[in-house]
């Protein structure tokens, strides 16, 4: 049993090096695509994880939890994101406040922030140090993404990494919620998406552009 924990944590530890990695990519991304893509691989990474959590511990609650997360992460919701996308007949330019290199760069810093961040909490509480980096690091890209890119479907993939990071986080610190508060987020989440494409629709329609930052001159 003991070695199946070691190798369990050992496989945690080493997938929050690929975690870091989609955010890096997610950060020079061009295209809303790509994004989406990237969103589908880190919430696989993630499944991944949880199912190592689920093995060491023998929990069919955590297998159940994993499954959910291929369901609706990995396939459900690139898959409605795509459509909408392909409906949407626009440019898919990220449309970035910021440059593919100083967005890499603000990226690259959060995630040393993150590390600087838990060492404390992770050495007095004995958590992966790694695990609970990323988290937090999920939680800013998410933020981070959501205000310098302009378009509104990328604020939707920002609030999906930040999503992301509070199921890490949880992962992290208590191996994961009950099945029942996993089933009714997961539920929130995919309304969420699915109104939110009407929004975006909406906004297409109405203004003839997807760029929330033009909104702002509505102000009166």
């Amino acid at each position: 049993m003991g070695l199946i924990e070691l190798a369990a944590a050992k496989a945690l530890a080493s997938s929050a090096v690929f975690l870091f990695i989609t955010l890096l990519m997610m950060a020079s991304a061009k295209r809303i695509s790509t994004c989406i893509v990237l969103f589908s691989v880190q919430s696989a990474i993630m499944a991944a994880e949880i199912l190592a959590v689920a093995y060491a511990g023998k929990s069919v609650e955590s297998y159940a939890v994993a499954a959910l997360v291929i369901v609706v992460k990995v396939v459900a919701i690139p898959y409605l994101l795509f459509r909408i996308v392909r409906n949407l007949k626009a440019s898919q330019d990220v449309a970035s406040s910021t440059t593919g290199a100083q967005s890499v760069f603000i990226m690259a810093a959060l995630i040393l922030l993150s590390f600087f961040a838990v060492a404390p909490y992770a050495k007095t509480l004995r958590l992966d140090e790694d695990l609970l980096a990323a988290a937090i690091a999920l939680l800013l890209a998410g933020a981070f993404l959501m205000v310098s890119r302009k378009k509104a479907l990328m604020q939707v993939m920002g609030l999906l990494v930040l999503e992301n990071g509070i199921l890490l986080a949880a992962l992290t610190t208590t191996f994961g919620m009950p099945l029942v508060i996993e089933i009714g987020i997961f539920f929130d989440l995919l309304m969420g998406v699915f109104l939110m494409g009407l929004f975006v629709f909406r906004i297409r329609d109405t203004f003839e552009h997807l760029d929330v930052s033009k909104l702002r001159r509505l102000r009166g």
